[in-house]
This record gives structure tokens, C-alpha cells and sequence, in this order.
């Protein structure tokens, strides 16, 4: 915390009386000071906007206060408004940048560029207002912005209104998250601002007006605060978010307050502390929720998508009536009159369903009545009245028609009329929908009809809906209406067509069977031996899986759509670096095509010439049918006529080519040169590297001497022969490889650094061996080897070295699989289709927003990251100094390796880099980019030599330093570049508790500052909170960066916060907090587990110029953006959430975006409008718990707002992942309670409108009815049929096909198959099953309970063992009890059905659900490391009694206690509502049947189906809750100190037990095997009487029952625990698979590492 006095009133309140005299620092431009050296204040954008911010001139000037002739507008609105001087800082350069930036935009540029455009400031105003300017229209408001005043139109005014706007936002602070109410505060504030301006005369005090707020930070203490104040309270009241919603307002319904015109009235202004809305009024009279509530049920699900389910149960019904008559084919039953009328019912079920939505209308939103709403009261119970007449009109028809035609013995004429009759109710009934129908047909009237705000279409449309400010006019043009409505008509047709046939046709037959059976149960029957409860099980779980199997045939068409659409995009062309080989001839013309400006953009429009010209280009660079590039790199072989590719691309080309000389040596001339010509590459090459070879010879060898003339008539002789077509005719090709060898070991020779050319000419043969004769060598004075330091030169014969020489090992350049895999992804980008790149000075500025916490900064080396170390850097000189020396260095390329912050920070910063490169080569002359990328490359080299990524040629590619000034590419830059890159980018990192951390000395402060100082577009924005006398305190938001001037960090801006700054969800209001102090048109939002690559960066133009393109009718509000998994290579587990998600952020996102136009924003790296979201409520919604999953809200509240939402697959960022499955669990367990509490929101609800399946055969077998039914032969087959059906349509195995599509159409089909099927041989199959069970357990506990929560996983490797205990604790509830359950029912299925007497007909009718049981007990232990080594296994398990039996207490955890666990686990039973709590005991009431069933099977029973003997039963239970209460009570009594009467208690104990048994055996008809069978009846039934007295916890924590309950709880975990264990110790037993599992986990250097560190350690947990 950091304890400091009270900052001066300068820094962070209003106004001082004169300049300031602290020294003022900037930000990114100096517009304090207009004569500071600066490259932005060159640009004339900068300038002109600066001047339209002075031009004060007339305006009255503030009162009270010294008016300073510096002031500028911005100054003016901060003293008459009381804004914090900060706050005016802030906004002065925010407004500047943006001005600028979009003056610099402007096509063509404006005439006069040092005066601002008023077409620029227009725009601006236009956007920045919209939503003011909507929500004006719509309550019936006009606006307070007047833009022309007494003096006539003044563009000053314009430019007041929208700095107005921007200090009201940026001094918000949580008000932020409530849009419109920023609205309403604006629009008072704009006509105090009309009226000064217009100079109005106060009514009261005859004084020129001013405004009713001002003073030093009289906006945030007079408006801000208040409010504030008013939703921390409600905070505060939701008891950390376990309130119900109901009980508290959230964000959204204080925002929705403001969409009544009651705000005005009730608030006023300046606002009235004492009406309702504000928490000075007691809770019983203050506002309550506002526009919905959201009540905690499972109903949501059916009240959110209500016409999905009304759809879904109709055509059931309809189906069930049509395959009831069994015929063959449906239409031949609806020829049939009967078929037709029964067929009518539809209207019935339709009414009760409407009679369904209206009694959960007014059950949940009753609390919204009150009597300033009644009219909504009163609607509700008129749908529900009009919703029951409707249900009983169609009843009381219905029945009419079937009476009559049962009087008639026929269908009579009478009879047909009533069927008129009824139709012709039906179709007044249906025109709501057949309206609606139409309506979306044109969405463009409706569109229209919802945008208009006229009194008679609300009073018209009050009956369907209530009038909300959004969801209006969502609807999209005709065209995605099409596409997007034959998307789901072939979903629909298949998906009916699939469950009529395979689904509901086949279940009639056995149905009708059932219903025609009578026989005589095995237990006792409540309803004289009928079968309609076994019917009803039959059909439940064939129901369950035809509501739900929608997902399936939505995976397949998604799928198949997916894939065409990816293959339109041109995904997948370039699949790998041979691919690449085959189309680099057009390379670096797609290259210049997409990333490199041409001049023609000058022009304002893209015409349809045009485009139609860019079309037909990137079709001919696509297809190879246009010219290759012709540009031939410099160099200084003269005779070079060729393009000199790069040497992969040669490899082994010169030696096929000798090696066709020499078979084809007999050949003329023109066919070997035609067999050569085949491959352009060859051609190239053996031109090249006869050029090259001519002029090597010629540059060693000194002109004048005999030697040269040799040289030169050699290769006139040799072009001569070559153009007379006599070349092989003259020489003999059989000898070309030995002079290609001697013109190796030349080469060689040159390259070395010992040149003795006596001995290499005696040694190749070239002069004799014997020096006795006295004249000189042939060529021995003659040669002259060039300077050293002509490094062109060298350059240019290490590639010829490399022609000569090169094999097919050269296909493997690069050697690192992530470099080959950007290499080919960003080849394939280029030829797919983006919008063409502008100059750096014409793009959209932007920025990023990264929130960050506590999380890992620089990694320090642990174990993991040692033994990664090694394996890297085997072989390096000086290895053991590096950890020693160069430790910040170290921690680096480990924290480059991890996901942490650094290796964000870097990533990002390549937009920086990548710009400042850009902004060079778009001023830069041709010789500029020549002579300097020799000086690049140098640096460069000089760089990786000292850079620890470039160690190892085996790292993975990374750019090493963080140093921006020491890049190569800087020594080039002249000044402007760096100007344009900072007022082109931003980026903002949001350290919440940076401060915290720098007054603690807490190394991450470091971390952070290490960061900051290498990069110089970096800010760091935190929470200060300032400690000040009687425990007074004051937060700000603080904006830092590191100043390379002055050598230290600075603060540039001190705004104070009303409050504390976490009233809502953490990452959210984090995001909020440092969104004033980003910069630019859009704003990519990066989580702090991603990465970004340099090629990428060089995209980032072409992808912002997306936000000029009409997507539908509107433009985007949101760019979606293509993410890479880069953790997919660390384990088993890791590649297979990378597989996952990979095919959900390209194939999911894709066909979401396109054709369905439904895309949201599910997390990032996605780019925003930033302005459009700025005033609209931020990126994020922040109300606690039930925007726990904030992202998706963004894209709700863009959807709901008219936004538009695209998907763009030509760029990509890097995101990391969970590796281990405990995070991975945790991360599931988060996203699916996020899950459960969306659709309780209102936003799921606006959009909407704009289990297990063995009980039944359990039933089946244990009642008899299944042994009945089978031994009549002609129910044998249908049943049998319909048992297995149900089962193989659980297997969903189409719900993997996307992830194969995507990787088939990015990868190549057999790649594909071949990944699939190495992921099912190491157990993927085993972890999408629990990845399964843990969304389902935690989605449905939220919906019933709630208790979601944020959840830290870490993001770590994982090579750490996790013990049993551990695994217990975070699976138990979630998967070990279900798995359990499952199993039990699994093995009393087998002992009682008949069905199970054929072993094989068994296996086919359970393997799936034996599947489910194993995955969900085994997976935690198949994926933890070392989870089979025997050793750990009884570790564990000593840990895991000691765990068991610890007691718990006030300060113990539940690490550490059971006890502790078990209350905790709880938790969510204590803050359930009512219905909540009698759900959860209707559903343990489950548990009881086992007992029932299974007693009448006992042998005791006698055959019996009495209701005694189910009765007498329960005997057993009171016998054996009253023997553990005995015997715990002996061991706490006497246990300790009287040892011998605890043994004697348990002596009597044993042998009473014994004689009950005997005698049971002798006089009844009790068998030994019933003490086994019992056990399969009263377990159950003992964990649901736990199960009940945990939701009745409140009632029987008092009494003596309690600990008692406790006590069986605990035996039940020790059960359970042992149950769980025992597979585990029997595999750790077997040898063999420990090493397996390592194998299967980890990659090779981790599975090495994890048994080093073993040994090493020797501990019992690594």
C-alpha cells in the first residue's frame, strides 16, 4: 500500500489558480509545449489540431479564477464544469491524436493542412453522440446539443459539445458500465453548456449563467460519487454476489433506469439526493430492478429460447401421431382423415406451451410491477388469461369435432365444418407468427418499424413486447436472411427427417407391446399392474436425445458449411514449406499487392473497375496465371540473368541437372536444356551457378596475366559451344561431377582462413608434386583472394556453396516446426483475400489493452524450465556461466517459453517494431532500402550473437531482446518514423496493483519497469490507493511509463476514482479503469496468455481497413481475428485442448460470422470499434457473478445495439492454454458456470427472443417387465431395437468432425485422419468425456444454485505429481460420485436384466456408459504425472486417511481437513433459493429406488411384492445407523482410556450380528449372497439421506442429528475414496505403465526430465 500524503490539488483535482509548476509529462505527443523537438509536432495534423483547441478568443471566461492566456477550450471546460486537471490533461492529447489521425485520413487530403477540417471534427461528433443522440430520440428528448447559437454556426461549438462528452466519460470512472446514464449526466451538462455559451441570464439571480456544478473536482464529488455510492451499496447488499439476483441492482438495471423518461422527473438536476434511486432512501422503498430480473431457475433454458422448444415439442407430437399408424412412410398416414384431425391437437399443446411462457413470464419479472409500471402487471395476466382461453377454446373444438364424428359414425359434412371451424381459429390464432414471418422476409421495414420512436407503434406492439431501449432493428439484409435461413432449413429437415425415422417410428411398436402386456410384477405395484410408468421410462431418455441431438446435426452442417467456406477463403493452400516451393514464383508480388501502398488509394473511392481489377489480380497470383516477380536482387555478378531464389528453393536442382547431363550425354543440345527447362528452379539454378562460377574465377584471378586470358577464352570457348547448340557434342558430360567437385573444394578453399594455394593446386592435380624444376606454378602467383571484410562478396559465394552443394535436406529449412508453420501460414495469408494496406500516416490509429493482476512477469527457472534449458542448449560453450552471469537474460527466454506478461509485452510490441518499418519503407527510396539492408543484416547477426534465442539451432524462432533501440532496423529510421509509429499505436497494460506491488518491493514492480524501459510504447495504468488522516482514503487511476531521457519512470496522469475501484468483477473493471488512457479508432483486446508474431504485425493494416467495409448492412463494430494454440506441443493433454479450441476459433467462428451472422465476442484477441463501444458501455459488462464470463457480453451488447461482428481468418495471434488437468478443469468450471449464469441474464434472454439414461432399463429389469416382454418372441426384435438405438446415439461422434474438417482443410485430409487417430491412442477420447462431464455438473449447479466463481488455474507446466487427496477434492462431486452411481446401476442391470444373459448383446447395450464410468474415475490419474508409480500410489494414500480423518476447525483448510472440505462443498446449498433446494431433494429422491427395487429380488422376500417387505426394509437401515452410533459412541468414550470395554462393546457388537444372521438363514428364506445384493440397495439409499439433510442443513445443524450425518459422510468419502483407489493401485501395481503413461503425456525432453528429476529429488511429490 502506499502511505503518502494528500497529492497537490494539481495532480488530482481541479484547477490551480496559475501554471502548475510541476514539471508536466507527456504521454505520446508534447502538447503542452508546442516548441519541444518532437517528431509528432513536424506533422501539420498535430498542429492544426492543437490550434482549434486554443482558439478560445470571446468565450466569457470563468469566474473565481485567473484566466491564463495558454488556456485552451479544454481548460475552459475543466473550470466550469470542476473536471480534475488531470482528467483535461488526458483528454486534451486524446482528442488531439484522434483529430489528427483522421485528418491524416482524409481522401484526398484537404487543401489546407494547418487548419482542421471541419469535415473531420463532423464526423467525429456524428459517431462519438450516436448513442446520445438515439437515446434523445427515443425517450422523446431533444437534444442538448445545439450547434448553431445566437452568433450562427461556429465550429468551436461542435468541438466543445465533443470534448464535453469525452471529460463526462473519462472522469466517470465505474459509471463507465452505465451508458445511458453517462447520457443523461451529458445531457444537462450540454444545455449548461448551450446556455453559457448562447451567454443565457440566470432566471434566479439575474447573473449570466453558470453552471450548477463547478469548483475543484466538482463533477466527480457532485455527480459521479453519488451514483457511485448508490451501486457499491447494492454491491454491498448481494453479500459478494451469493445474493439472488433478484434481491440487488447490477449495472444493467441501474443503466436501464435511465431508459425511462421517469428519470427525469425523479432525478432532476443537479440531481436529487433524496429521490428513490440513490441508497440514501432504505432498500424498502428504493428502486428495485429495472427492465428484467434475473431469478435463478432451470426454466430459463426453456423461457430464453421458448420458440426452440414450442418447435421442437410440436413436431415430436405430430410425429408420435403420424408413426402411430405404422405405416411405411409418413405422407401415406396424413392421407388418412383421422391422421389429419388428430394432427389438430398441435393447437392445443401450442396454446399450453403459450399458457407455460406467460405463468414463467409473470413468475419471474412479477417483481418489476409497480405503480409506475402496471400496465406491465396487467399484461401479464392477460396473456396468461388470453393464453388459457386460447388452450381451452382449442380443447372444447377439438373435442366438438370428435363427438360429432362419433355421432355420425363417419366424417360427416357437420364434421367437416367443425374442422372449419377450427382452422379457421387456428389461423387467428397463428398471425402474430405469420407477421412475424413476413417481417423477417423484409427485415428491412421491420427494421424500420423498430427504429422509429413514434407513441402509436409502442401502444401497437405493447401486447408482444415491453419497449426497450435495444435489441431494435437487428435484423440483417436479404440476403444473409437467405443464406442464413437455408442453413437451418437443411439443419431442421435433416435433423426431423433422422428422428422420425431412427428415433420415434421404431419406439411405437414396443410401446404398443408394453402397453398390451399384462403380467405380474416383482415388486409391489401402485397402479394394478399397468405399464404406462415403464412406457414413460422407454420414452424419456429417446425424448432427451431428440431434444438435444439439434447440436449434432449442427456440428455436421457447420462442418460441411464451414469447410466451404474456409476453402472459398483459400485456407489451407499453403499447407507446408513444399507448398510454398510450388507458388514462391508469385510470392513477392502478393507480397507487394497486399502489404505495400500504391498511390492510387489517394482517390476517395474504390471504384468498380477497380475492383473488379484487384479481383481478376489475386486471382491470377492464386492460380499462378499471372507474371513472376522480375526484380532481381543487387548483387555483384554481373553476368547474373536470372532471379536469384532462395537457396531452399534450389536445393539439389544443380545435381539432378549433372546428373541428366551425364545420362543424357548422347543428346543434343535442345533436349537436355528442354528436360532441364522443366523445372524452372533448375534452369535458375544451373544459370546462377555458371555465372557465378564465371565470375568467381574472373575476380580471383589477376587481370593481365596469362592465367586471365585462360579464364576468358575458357568460357568464350564454352559460350560459343553453348550458342551453336554443340556443347555436348565438344565436351564429354561424363566429366562435369568432377569439376563440379574441384569446383567445390575451390570454393571451399576460398571460404576458409588458411589459403595455401601451392598445396591445394598439387593436391587437386593442377601442378606436379615435385619441386624441382625452378619456374613457377601454373595460377600459383596469378591469384589475388579477396579483402575479408567484403562481405558481399562472401556472401555471394556462401551461396553458391550452398547451390553447389545443397540436397534434399534443404527441405527441411527451416528445421523448427513453429517457424515452418508461420512461414507457411503467413505465405497463404497473402494469397487469400484482405483489403489492401495504406500508408502508415492514412491507417486507423489503435491500441491495445492488456489487464493484468499478479501473474507471472519473468519466470524464474524452476525445474521444468531447467530441464527444457538443457535439452535447448546441449552442446554450448560456457552453459554453466549463463546461470550465473546472465540470470535476467535466463528468465527471459524461459518466461518466453511460459505464458507470462513478458512474452505478451513482446509480442505486441512487434506492431510497434513492425510499424516503425513500415513508415520507413512508405518514404524510403529504393536505393535507401539497398544500401541499408546490408547494415541491418550486420546488426542484426552482431545481435543474435548476444541473444540467448539464438544459442541452439533447435529453439524455437524468438526475437531475443526486448531492446527497441538497438534493433537494426532503427539505425536506418530518420526521425519521422518514430512519430508515426507512437501516434499510430498504443499500448496500455492495466497492473491493477502495480502500486502495491512497488511498495512491497515485490519483484514483479521490477519486472514491470524492466519491461517499460524496453519498450517504449508501453504504458502501465494501476490503482494508487492513498492512505490520508482518520482512515480517509483516495484511489486514482495512474498512468506511468518509463522516460528514456530522464532514466526513470514518470507519472503522466493522476484522475481520482469515486471509490474503490472492484465493485463488480475483477478483469473487468481493470479493463475499465485503463481504457480512458488508450488511443485511437479500435482497441485489440489481449489477454495476458497470448503471444503475436512480427509477419502478423505487418497485417494489422490491411485488417483495420475492415472497419470501412459494408459486411451486410452495416459496417463492423467487432473484427474477429484467427487465434493459434501455442501450447499444443507441451503434453497429451495440451494437444488436445489445442485441437479443440482450434477448431472453435477458426471453423466455429467462421460459420457463426458467416452465414449466420450470429458471431459474439467469446474472449480475444478480437478488435473493437473503440469509439462505438467507448459510448455504449466499454468491452466488457462487469455486474458480479452474472457477468463472471464478461467477454461474451461484449458481443451480446454489440448484437443487442445493432453492431456487427465479422471473423477474419488472414491474421492470427498466438493464445496460450491450460496444459494440466486440474487447470483445465478449473477453466471448464468457470466457463460452464459463466454458462449457467448467461442464460439467467437479460441479455441471453433479448437475443433468444430477437441425466442419465440408464434408469429406464434399470426400471425395466427390475420391475420384470423386461423379462416379460422378451419372452414373448414378437416383442423380442422391436425392443431389443429400440434399447439399442438410444445407446448409439449417444456416441456423438460427429461432434468431432469440425476439428477434423478444420485440420483436413488446413492440413490435408490423411495429416487429419492420421492426428485423430493418434489422439484416440493416447486417450483423447478419455479426456473429452471428462472435459464433458465437468461443463455439465458445473453448468447445472449454477442454473440451480449459482456459485460461480473466478477460478486461477496458473497456466503453468505441469510436471508436477498432484496427490490423491487433491484429485479427490476437485473431482468428487463432479465425476467420482456420477461415476460411481453409473457403475452401480450398470452392475445391478447386469444381475437382474435378461438381456444380460448374452454376454456380447451386454457389451453392446453398456459399453458406452462403462466408458463414461471408466473415463470419469481413470482420467485424473491418467493425465497427472507419475499417477501409476506404486511408490506415489501408497504415498497417496497414506496422505489421503490422514486427509480423511483430520478434524477440522476455524483456521484449517480444506487442504488440509475433510471436514473443512466437505462444509465448503456445500456452499452452494446455503445461498439456494427455495426452489432451488426442492429440486435438489426431488432429484435424491433417486437414490431411494434402488432399495425399493431391489429388496423384492432378496431371497428373504420370499417372492413377495407386499408393500411390507419394502417397509420391513428399512429395518436394516435403523439397525445400521443405530450400530455405528453405538460404536462410535463406545469409541469416543472408551476408546482412549478403558480400551478393554471398547473391545468388549465391539465383541457383542459382532457376535449379536453373527446370530442375527444365523437365525435369519434357518428360519426364513434369507441367503448368504443377500448380505452382498443388500448392500447395492442401502448404500444408495444412505448417500440420499445425506444428500437430503445436507439441503435441510439449516434445520438440523442445531440438533444432535448432525453430527451424526457428519460422521456417515466422511465413511461415505472413505468409501467412495477406496472405491476410486483401487483401480489405481492394481494399474501401479502392474509394471509397465508408469513409463506408458509418461510416454503419452509428455514430449520427449519432458518425459526425460520428469525421471531425472525423480531421481534426483528423491521426495515423494515433484
Amino acid at each position: 500500500m502506499n502511505l503518502r500524503q494528500r497529492p497537490q490539488a494539481t495532480r488530482g483535482g481541479g484547477f490551480p489558480n496559475g501554471p502548475s509548476p510541476m514539471i508536466q509529462h507527456y504521454n505520446i505527443i508534447p502538447i503542452h509545449d508546442l516548441r519541444a523537438d518532437h517528431p509528432s509536432q513536424r506533422c501539420p495534423e498535430v498542429r492544426a489540431a492543437s490550434a482549434a483547441l486554443r482558439t478560445v478568443g470571446d468565450l466569457r471566461k470563468p469566474p473565481f479564477m485567473p484566466w491564463n492566456p495558454n488556456h485552451d477550450l479544454m481548460d475552459w471546460l475543466g473550470f466550469f464544469f470542476g473536471f480534475q486537471i488531470d482528467n483535461v490533461r488526458n483528454q486534451r492529447e486524446h482528442l488531439v491524436l484522434h483529430l489528427a489521425n483522421s485528418q491524416m485520413r482524409l481522401q484526398p487530403p484537404p487543401a489546407t493542412v494547418d487548419a482542421l477540417n471541419s469535415g473531420v471534427l463532423k464526423k467525429f461528433r456524428k459517431k462519438l453522440l450516436h448513442n446520445y443522440t438515439s437515446w434523445c430520440s427515443y425517450l422523446g428528448r431533444k437534444s442538448s446539443v445545439k450547434l448553431s447559437g445566437r452568433r450562427g454556426s461556429d465550429p468551436r461549438r461542435e468541438l466543445l459539445y465533443v470534448a464535453l462528452y469525452l471529460l463526462v466519460w473519462g472522469e466517470s470512472g465505474n459509471l463507465r458500465f452505465v451508458p445511458e446514464c453517462i447520457c443523461y449526466i451529458y445531457h444537462f451538462m450540454a444545455m449548461e453548456l448551450t446556455n453559457v455559451l448562447d451567454d443565457h441570464i440566470d432566471r434566479d439571480t439575474g447573473q449570466p449563467f453558470l453552471p450548477s456544478i463547478s469548483g475543484e473536482s466538482a463533477f466527480l464529488k457532485s455527480v459521479v460519487m453519488p451514483i457511485y455510492q448508490t451501486i457499491k451499496t447494492e454491491v454491498e447488499s448481494s453479500r459478494n454476489g451469493t445474493a439472488p439476483h433478484s434481491a440487488w441492482r447490477n449495472y444493467d438495471d441501474i443503466n436501464e433506469y435511465f431508459w425511462s423518461r421517469r428519470c427525469f422527473s425523479r432525478l432532476k438536476w443537479p440531481l436529487d439526493f433524496g429521490s428513490n434511486f440513490f441508497a440514501t432512501t432504505p432498500k424498502s422503498k428504493r428502486v428495485g430492478k429495472t427492465g428484467f430480473v434475473e431469478q435463478r431457475s432451470f426454466w430459463n433454458v426453456f423461457r430464453s429460447f421458448d420458440k426452440l422448444w414450442v418447435m421442437l415439442i410440436l413436431f415430436l407430437q405430430a410425429s408420435i401421431i403420424v408413426a402411430w399408424k405404422g405405416t411405411e412412410y409418413p405422407w401415406q398416414a396424413l392421407e388418412k382423415r383421422d391422421v389429419q384431425v388428430e394432427l389438430l391437437s398441435v393447437f392445443i399443446t401450442w396454446g399450453g406451451l403459450r399458457l407455460l411462457q406467460s405463468a414463467l413470464d409473470a413468475g419471474t419479472q412479477y417483481s418489476l410491477v409497480s405503480r409506475e409500471t402496471t400496465m406491465l402487471g396487467v399484461r401479464m395476466v392477460l396473456k396468461s388469461l388470453v393464453a388459457l382461453t386460447w388452450t381451452i377454446v382449442f380443447g372444447v373444438f377439438y373435442g366438438r369435432i370428435w363427438s360429432q364424428k362419433n355421432s355420425d359414425a363417419g366424417w360427416s359434412d357437420e364434421a367437416n365444418r367443425r374442422i372449419i371451424t377450427f382452422l379457421q381459429a387456428a389461423l387467428v390464432f397463428v398471425i402474430p407468427e405469420l407477421l412475424a414471418l413476413v417481417l423477417f422476409i423484409i427485415p428491412w421495414f421491420r427494421n424500420l418499424l423498430e427504429e422509429l420512436n413514434w407513441s402509436v407503434l409502442y401502444w401497437l406492439t405493447w401486447w408482444f413486447h415491453t419497449r426497450i431501449f435495444v435489441g431494435r432493428g437487428l435484423r440483417e439484409g436479404i440476403i444473409n436472411n437467405v443464406k442464413y435461413t437455408l442453413f437451418w432449413i437443411a439443419v431442421l429437415a435433416s435433423k426431423f427427417a433422422f428422428s422420425y425415422f431412427v428415433q420415434i417410428k421404431p419406439l411405437v411398436s414396443p410401446t404398443k407391446a408394453l402397453l398390451e402386456l399384462r403380467g405380474k410384477y416383482n415388486w409391489h405395484e401402485f397402479f394394478n399392474s399397468t405399464n404406462e410408468i415403464a412406457v414413460v421410462l422407454l420414452w424419456v431418455p429417446v425424448v432427451l436425445i431428440y431434444l438435444m441431438d439439434l447440436q449434432i446435426w449442427y456440428s455436421i452442417f457447420s462442418s460441411l458449411v464451414g469447410a466451404v467456406i474456409g476453402l472459398f477463403s483459400h485456407l489451407g493452400e499453403i499447407r507446408n514449406i513444399e507448398q510454398l516451393r510450388l507458388r514462391f514464383q508469385f510470392f513477392s508480388s502478393a507480397l507487394q499487392f497486399n502489404l505495400v501502398p500504391e498511390e492510387s488509394l489517394l482517390r476517395p473511392e474504390m471504384t468498380l473497375v477497380k475492383k473488379l481489377r484487384e479481383a481478376i489480380h489475386r486471382f491470377k497470383l492464386r492460380y499462378g496465371l499471372g507474371q513472376v516477380y522480375k526484380k532481381v536482387e543487387s548483387s555483384q555478378i554481373e553476368a547474373t540473368r536470372v532471379i536469384r531464389w532462395p537457396c531452399f528453393l534450389l536445393c539439389n536442382e544443380l545435381l539432378l541437372a549433372l546428373s541428366q547431363a551425364t545420362e543424357l550425354e548422347d543428346e543434343p543440345d535442345r533436349e537436355l536444356w528442354l528436360k532441364i527447362c522443366k523445372s524452372e528452379y533448375r534452369r535458375c539454378a544451373v544459370i546462377e551457378a555458371y555465372d557465378s562460377v564465371g565470375y568467381l574465377l574472373r575476380m580471383i584471378v589477376k587481370n593481365g596475366t596469362e592465367e586471365n586470358s585462360i579464364v576468358v577464352k575458357l568460357f568464350m570457348e564454352i559460350d560459343s559451344c553453348i550458342q551453336a547448340g554443340k556443347f555436348t557434342a565438344n565436351y564429354k558430360m561424363s566429366l562435369l561431377p568432377q569439376i563440379h567437385a574441384k569446383i567445390i573444394s575451390l570454393v571451399e578453399l576460398l571460404m576458409s582462413s588458411k589459403r595455401d594455394m601451392s598445396t591445394a593446386l598439387r593436391r587437386e592435380g593442377l601442378a606436379p608434386r615435385s619441386l624441382a624444376a625452378d619456374e613457377g606454378l601454373l595460377f600459383e602467383n596469378a591469384i589475388e583472394f579477396p579483402n575479408p571484410e567484403d562481405a558481399i562478396f562472401y556472401k555471394d559465394l556462401r551461396r553458391l556453396h550452398t547451390i553447389l552443394t545443397s540436397r534434399d535436406s534443404m527441405h527441411n529449412v527451416p528445421i523448427n516446426l513453429e517457424a515452418r508453420r508461420r512461414i507457411a501460414f503467413f505465405s497463404n495469408s497473402l494469397f487469400m483475400n484482405m483489403p489492401r494496406a495504406p500508408h502508415v500516416e492514412k491507417m486507423m490509429a489503435f491500441s491495445i489493452l492488456t489487464p493484468y493482476y499478479d501473474e507471472d512477469v519473468l519466470k524464474f527457472m524452476k525445474m521444468s524450465g531447467r530441464i527444457l534449458w538443457n535439452e535447448c542448449a546441449e552442446g554450448l560453450e560456457d552453459d554453466n556461466d549463463i546461470w550465473t552471469k546472465k540470470p535476467r537474460d535466463l528468465r527471459l527466454w524461459a518466461s518466453y517459453r511460459g505464458q507470462t506478461l513478458s512474452r505478451t509485452v513482446r509480442g505486441m510490441m512487434y506492431y510497434y517494431r513492425a510499424l516503425e518499418m513500415l513508415s520507413f519503407l512508405d518514404s524510403a527510396s529504393e536505393m535507401d532500402v539497398r544500401t541499408g539492408s546490408y547494415q541491418i543484416a550486420s546488426h542484426s547477426s552482431r545481435n543474435r550473437n548476444r541473444s540467448l534465442d539464438g544459442l541452439h539451432s533447435g529453439m524455437p524462432p524468438s526475437t531475443g531482446n526486448l531492446r527497441n533501440t538497438g534493433s537494426g532496423v532503427s539505425l536506418l529510421y530518420k526521425g519521422h518514423e518514430y512519430g508515426n509509429a507512437l501516434m499510430k499505436f498504443t499500448y496500455v497494460v492495466a497492473c491493477q496493483v502495480y502500486g502495491q506491488h512497488k511498495a512491497k518491493g515485490d519483484s514483479r514492480a521490477e519486472d514491470i519497469l524492466y519491461l517499460m524501459k524496453n519498450n517504449e510504447a508501453l504504458r502501465v495504468a494501476y490503482v494508487d490507493e492513498v492512505h490520508l488522516a482518520r482512515d480517509e482514503v483516495e484511489y486514482y487511476s495512474v498512468l506511468v511509463k518509463y522516460d528514456q531521457q530522464l532514466q526513470r519512470e514518470v507519472e503522466i496522469y493522476r484522475i481520482r476514482l469515486p471509490g474503490p475501484l472492484k465493485l463488480g468483477e475483477g478483469k473487468p473493471e481493470n479493463q475499465n479503469h485503463a481504457m480512458i488512457f488508450t488511443r485511437g479508432d479500435a482497441l485489440q483486446t489481449i489477454d495476458m496468455n497470448q503471444d503475436n508474431y512480427f509477419e502478423e504485425a505487418l497485417k494489422m493494416r490491411n485488417l483495420l481497413e475492415e472497419f470501412q467495409t459494408n459486411y451486410g448492412i452495416r459496417k463492423p463494430t467487432i473484427l474477429g481475428v484467427r487465434e493459434n494454440i501455442f501450447t499444443g506441443s507441451v503434453s497429451s493433454l495440451a494437444w488436445f485442448m489445442s485441437a479443440q479450441e482450434t477448431s472453435f476459433v477458426t471453423l466455429g467462428q467462421r460459420v457463426l460470422a458467416n452465414p449466420l451472422k450470429v458471431r459474439m465476442h467469446y474472449g480475444h484477441p478480437d478488435v473493437f470499434d473503440r469509439f462505438w463501444f467507448l459510448t455504449r458501455g466499454g468491452i466488457s459488462k462487469a455486474s458480479k457473478v452474472i457477468n463472471i464470463s464478461e467477454d461474451i457480453f461484449a458481443g451480446f451488447n454489440c448484437t443487442l445495439r445493432g453492431g456487427n461482428v465479422t471473423h477474419h481468418e488472414y491474421i492470427q495471434v498466438g493464445k496460450g492454454r491450460d496444459v494440466g488437468l486440474n487447470q483445465i478443469s478449473m477453466f471448464e468450471a468457470k466457463v460452464a458456470s459463466g454458462n449457467g449464469e448467461q442464460v439467467l441474464s437479460r441479455d441471453v434472454y433479448r437475443l433468444g427472443h430477437s441425466i442419465c439414461l440408464l434408469w429406464g432399463r434399470l426400471y425395466l429389469a427390475l420391475s420384470g417387465v423386461e423379462k416379460k416382454a422378451m419372452s414373448n418372441s414378437s416383442n423380442n426384435k422391436a425392443l431389443g431395437a429400440i434399447l439399442n438405438q438410444q445407446f448409439i446415439i449417444q456416441l456423438g461422434l460427429f461432434t468431432a468432425l469440425p476439428m477434423i474438417v478444420e485440420n483436413s482443410l488446413e492440413h490435408g485430409f490423411l495429416p487429419a485422419v492420421w492426428d485423430f487417430l493418434t489422439m484416440q491412442l493416447e486417450l483423447a477420447s478419455l479426456f473429452y468425456t471428462f472435459s464433458m462431464g465437468t461443463r455439465t455438473h458445473f453448468f447445472g449447479r449454477t442454473i440451480l444454485h449459482g456459485g460461480a466463481k473466478y477460478r486461477a488455474t496458473g497456466r503453468g507446466f505441469v510436471v508436477r505429481h498432484k496427490s490423491f487427496s487433491e484429485n479427490y477434492r476437485l473431482y468428487a462431486r463432479s465425476h467420482f460420485v456420477k461415476a460411481i452411481e453409473l457403475g452401480v446401476i450398470l452392475t445391478v442391470y447386469a444381475s437382474y436384466s435378461p438381456l444380460t444373459k448374452n454376454t456380447f448383446v451386454y457389451i453392446g447395450l453398456t459399453i458406452s456408459s462403462w466408458f463414461l464410468v471408466v473415463s470419469w474415475i481413470m482420467s485424473p490419474f491418467v493425465f497427472n504425472p507419475s499417477g501409476f508409480d506404486w511408490l506415489k500410489t501408497v504415498y497417496d494414500f497414506e496422505h489421503f486417511m490422514n486427509w480423511i480423518w483430520s478434524p477440522g476447525g476455524m483456521f484449517t483448510s480444506a487442504e488440509h481437513s475433510w471436514e473443512t472440505w466437505w462444509h465448503e462443498e456445500q456452499d452452494h446449498l446455503r445461498t439456494t433459493g427455495l426452489w432451488g433446494k426442492v429440486l435438489e431433494i426431488i432429484l435424491d429422491l433417486r437414490f431411494f429406488f434402488f432399495q425399493f427395487g431391489i429388496v423384492y429380488q432378496l431371497g428373504i422376500a420370499g417372492g413377495s411384492t407386499s408393500i411390507a417387505v419394502y417397509l420391513l426394509s428399512w429395518i436394516y437401515m435403523v439397525v445400521a445407523v443405530g450400530i455405528y452410533i453405538v460404536m462410535a459412541y463406545a469409541g469416543e468414550k472408551y476408546a482412549v482410556k478403558k480400551h478393554i470395554y471398547y473391545r468388549l462393546v465391539q465383541l457383542l457388537v459382532i457376535v449379536v450380528t453373527i446370530l442375527v444372521i444365523v437365525i435369519l438363514l434357518e428360519f426364513t428364506h434369507f441367503k448368504f449372497l443377500d448380505i452382498v445384493t443388500s448392500l447395492m440397495a442401502f448404500i444408495p439409499t444412505g448417500w440420499g439421506m445425506i444428500s437430503i439433510a445436507l439441503v435441510l442443513r439449516p434445520f438440523l445443524q442445531p440438533t444432535v442429528v448432525w453430527d451424526t450425518v457428519v460422521s456417515l459422510a466422511r465413511l461415505y468419502d472413505l468409501l467412495f475414496g477406496v472405491i476410486v483407489m483401487a483401480p489405481v493401485a492394481l494399474l501401479s501395481w502392474l509394471p509397465g505403465f508408469q513409463s506408458m503413461q509418461t510416454r503419452i503425456l509428455f514430449n520427449e525432453a519432458f518425459s526425460r526430465g520428469l525421471q531425472i528429476s525423480r531421481i534426483v529429488t528423491g521426495k515423494k511429490y515433484i
